[in-house]
């Protein structure tokens, strides 16, 4: 993950939420020493019948704008991110079949995408761009809704939720949010924070005591392995949105790392409790699939 082939992948939109995470871009981008690739989507369903090929006039016009658009992204990335950026890149189609065509396609490591908040009467009838690639993508992905409050600043203390289960795929998972953490701590120079979070409300307040009893061993030996013995690992009950939020104002995190659910269903499924916690915290949040 520390090499020079580590890849981001940073949709824009033209938006000026864009245009508020290229700071934060900026800083994953030089303290992973990454490949930085800038994507812009043409959109079907807003471009109208410009899909048909067959009808010249319309053809012509979808070539118009994807020009206009490739300029823009090329300026764009070369003013925010200059020599850094490897391809700035302008499809058409569907926005997330799109996304995730290229990131898949790329093998990128990470896709940053600051986004809106979605409120519950747009969940009911719509998933958003956010929800749909957490579902899809295996990239971990970087998100945030609180750019006006968020500093692009270097993440220097982490807080990384950790689940336990009782088969094999979920130990996978909790490898691979290890090694991210990893990567993070390495990278950034930060300090990390583990959080088991259960729904018991009656369990005692939050400790740092690692009870080994209580952990699967295997996350144990390997939490040592990469962080030492001194490992800390806060405990706390009830609500999990409330615990992230309440944990990450007490330790000042400025960076939250959750692992992502079983793909599911969609807005009120289980994606959409990573959507929650950035919307609690005042911090972004990395999701790992």
């Amino acid at each position: 993950m520390l090499s020079t082939k580590y890849k981001i992948l940073y949709p824009v939109d033209f938006s000026k939420r864009s245009t508020l995470a290229t700071q934060q871009v900026k800083v994953w981008v030089e303290h992973f020493r990454a490949v930085l690739d800038t994507l812009h989507i043409v959109d079907n369903n807003t471009s109208g019948p410009l899909t048909n090929l067959h009808d010249p006039a319309l053809y012509q016009e979808q070539s118009r704008v994807v020009s206009r658009r490739t300029a823009d992204l090329k300026h764009f990335s070369d003013h925010y991110f200059g020599e850094n950026v490897a391809r700035a890149v302008v499809l058409n189609g569907n926005i997330a079949d799109q996304i995730q065509h290229f990131a898949d396609r790329e093998q990128a490591d990470l896709i940053m995408l600051p986004r809106n908040h979605q409120r519950l009467i747009a969940r009911i009838f719509h998933d958003s761009l956010t929800a749909t690639l957490l579902e899809r993508c295996k990239a971990s992905i970087w998100m945030t809704e609180h750019l006006e409050v968020a500093s692009p600043s270097v993440p220097n203390h982490i807080l990384c939720t950790v689940q336990f289960g009782h088969d094999a795929t979920a130990d996978a998972h909790n490898h691979r949010i290890l090694q991210t953490v990893r990567d993070l701590v390495s990278s950034f120079r930060a300090h990390v924070t583990f959080v088991h979070i259960t729904g018991n409300k009656n369990t005692s307040e939050p400790s740092t005591e690692l009870r080994t009893k209580a952990l699967p061993m295997s996350w144990l030996e390997q939490a040592r392995a990469l962080f030492g013995s001194s490992v800390k690992l806060l405990r706390t009950s009830g609500s999990v949105i409330a615990g992230i939020r309440e944990t990450a104002r007490q330790i000042e995190a400025d960076l939250i790392v959750v692992g992502r659910m079983h793909p599911g269903a969609l807005s009120f499924g289980r994606q959409s409790r990573i959507l929650k916690i950035d919307h609690a915290v005042h911090c972004p949040v990395l999701s790992v699939w």
